[in-house]
């Protein structure tokens, strides 16, 4: 599969997008004062956030999906090919 620059780009742009709105949400319902490790999970969770997005975003957008995860291959049965 072969993402153009423009395509990559508006990938990254939405990346950083989605994190940027799940760091920001974690930040404002997470209770007061917070420590280090709390900075720490709402990190993880937004990277979490936005790789799920970006996974989906692709899985979308390919042009076959059936073969996203796994190529499917011929099987051969006696010297010949069955699909």
């Amino acid at each position: 599969m072969q993402i153009s620059g423009s395509r990559v780009a508006a990938l990254v742009m939405f990346d950083l997008v989605i994190f940027g709105i799940a760091a920001f949400l974690m930040l404002q319902w997470m209770p007061k004062p917070m420590k280090p490790v709390d900075y720490l999970l709402v990190g993880v969770v937004s990277t979490l956030v936005s790789l799920l997005g970006v996974w989906l975003l692709l899985l979308r957008e390919s042009p076959n999906r059936s073969e996203v995860l796994y190529k499917k291959r011929m099987r051969k049965l006696d010297g010949e090919e069955v699909e």
